[in-house]
């Protein structure tokens, strides 16, 4: 799966960016002469080690993924369900229907149908709730350990057993929630810059031609059939990667994670969007006013995606230049200069 982020820095730290390597050697210059025998960095593999996260990983019968990190320090289990379904998936006339069903999976289902936030409250779950991007839907929970069976069954219960649970009512309420969410998104601060980022970026028939939260029209016009389809299609086993981090093994997991999603039949394959690398004919410079006393100068490139080294190494640069205590621009534009009330 190709998932692309945006790559931004502030255009006005472009402009002034040259100065920082005078900056650098200035202060290098003034520094004492270190020691010959300073001892050498750390190999990249023993870095590499030291930052490795071991896991267990294993594929049920019908197709759904498990991987479980085992760390004993406290008695808690953290539970993540990812789906391989976002808004790049939505048909024409149905953008911001990901996001919509995530929020109608929070509102019961056949075998617990009561809001889902009230059982996970009453378990003592933390840092819950869920979250839509262009290429995957994600839930999570952190639960006490003794609460992991009931939070597989939930989320068991969500993944195979939700239409019965879905009414028209639900659907018109949970849609009034997330045009709300839209509104107050786009009433503040800078809130339409992302839609004109998208779409200067991603011009159609780019599956990213068009943001997570959709249009009014459009999400007016999710229907039912809509709903039916949409799990049906996307939300098998087959199609989705349950993680386990915390007091667990895989040993103890597997057994649980097989009573509860092993009767779950799978469903179609969702096949990722093939997402290319957008390459824009020309620059596009863009000029948006608000009725704000600050002014916020960006400049964005397409990147590669996730899975690919050259964006780690692009996203050390750019942190090293901005976004960090210890970032060159954050010194100069911010503490420096205070040209800048953030650099990023």
């Amino acid at each position: 799966m190709q998932i692309k982020p945006l790559l931004t820095v502030s255009a006005l730290a472009l402009a002034l960016g040259t100065a920082a390597p005078a900056i650098a050697a200035t202060a290098q210059a003034n520094a004492p002469i270190a020691a010959a025998d300073t001892a050498a960095p750390a190999e990249l593999t023993a870095l590499v080690d030291q930052v490795d996260i071991p896991f267990e990983k294993f594929t049920l019968d019908n197709g759904l993924d498990v991987i479980v990190h085992t760390d004993r320090k406290a008695p808690i289990v953290a539970v993540a369900v990812w789906y391989n379904v976002g808004s790049k998936d939505e048909p024409e006339g149905k953008s911001g229907f990901a996001h919509l069903f995530e929020h109608l999976m929070f509102n019961g289902s056949e075998n617990a149908p009561q809001d889902y936030f009230q059982y996970l409250q009453e378990m003592g779950a933390t840092d819950y709730n869920g979250t839509t991007n262009f290429d995957r839907t994600n839930y999570f929970q952190t639960v006490p350990r003794p609460a992991l069976e009931r939070a597989l069954w939930l989320e068991s219960d969500r993944m195979g057993y939700l239409l019965g649970a879905v009414t028209q009512q639900k659907l018109d309420n949970q849609r009034g929630v997330v045009q709300n969410e839209k509104r107050q998104g786009d009433n503040q601060p800078g809130g339409l810059v992302f839609y004109e980022i998208v779409k200067a970026l991603f011009p159609a028939p780019h599956p990213y031609d068009h943001t997570p939260i959709g249009s009014m029209a459009d999400l007016d016009s999710a229907s039912m059939d809509d709903v039916r389809s949409w799990f049906r299609d996307k939300y098998g086993p087959n199609n989705a990667t349950v993680v386990l981090a915390g007091d667990v093994s895989a040993e103890e997991a597997r057994p649980l994670v097989e009573k509860y999603f092993g009767p779950i039949a799978r469903g179609p394959v969702n096949d990722p969007a093939e997402a290319a690398i957008p390459e824009l004919a020309e620059d596009v410079r863009t000029v948006m006013r608000d009725q704000v006393a600050a002014v916020s100068i960006d400049k964005y490139w397409t990147a590669p995606g996730i899975t690919d080294r050259e964006l780690t190494a692009l996203t050390v640069g750019a942190q090293i230049l901005g976004g960090l205590s210890s970032s060159r621009l954050d010194n100069t534009l911010v503490r420096d200069e205070q040209l800048a009330v953030s650099v990023s």
